[in-house]
């Protein structure tokens, strides 16, 4: 008896992790995609309908959201999407500008050339939305493989701090409002010419690509929040 109750409550907790994480990834998309504007307000029981799952597993997954900087929570009032503000892009692009270059000349002549290339194959020209989440995977997949070819973990840590923040800045800048295919193949050909830089065996080469990168990266996103069809804060 004892032991058929174990195995129920084992199997019960499998059940509501694999439910957490399934929340997880449907919150996680709606917030990336913008579908979930940044700014809006929701409990944890209107989630949990939505989504069709139970509450505890829901909770699991909202506490694991806020661990990334997509949402807060607001005490006795449920959560909010964190929003979106050119002082919050200010403080991201400025914290990529010191890392990613300093990453970019670490890697150099350690990175997998021929992973970079791979991971660089997701088409700029995704069009479906299942397409940009998997773009946005990939150009996650390619920095985090730069950062992790440093050696250094304390790097990559911040770097992997800011990620799921970014994921949302880099479908925005690429993706949403009026952006435009040309600066997608734009921001494409500053990743072959990073691939370039690194394989070059040049730290400063590499430092230099990296920093080209980020910079038009930051101008797509401001352009893209100037253009917005939600609420936007300067602070």
């Amino acid at each position: 008896m004892a032991r058929a109750q174990a195995t129920q409550a084992t199997e019960l907790s499998a059940s509501t992790e694999r439910q957490s994480d399934q929340a997880f990834e449907q919150i996680k998309r709606g917030i990336i995609l913008c579908r979930l504007a940044p700014g809006t307000r929701f409990s944890e029981a209107e989630l949990s309908a939505m989504l069709g799952l139970g509450r505890a597993a829901t909770r699991a997954a909202l506490t694991r959201l806020g661990d990334t900087g997509l949402i807060q929570p607001i005490p006795r009032h449920g959560y909010v999407v964190t929003p979106i503000t050119m002082a919050s892009i200010r403080e991201l692009f400025e914290l990529r500008l010191i890392l990613e270059p300093a990453a970019a000349a670490l890697a150099t002549g350690k990175v997998d050339i021929a992973r970079l290339r791979a991971i660089n194959s997701a088409p700029q020209q995704a069009v479906s939305e299942s397409e940009q989440l998997a773009f946005v995977d990939s150009n996650r997949a390619f920095h985090r493989t730069i950062a992790a070819a440093t050696g250094n973990r304390r790097l990559f840590a911040l770097l992997e701090d800011i990620g799921d923040e970014m994921q949302r800045l880099v479908h925005l800048g690429l993706f949403g409002g009026a952006s435009k295919e040309v600066e997608r193949r734009a921001a494409d050909r500053q990743h072959e010419d990073l691939i370039a830089a690194l394989a070059s065996g040049h730290p400063e080469a590499a430092r230099e690509a990296a920093r080209r990168h980020v910079e038009h990266a930051r101008g797509l996103a401001i352009e893209a929040l100037m253009n917005a069809d939600w609420p936007v804060s300067i602070g």
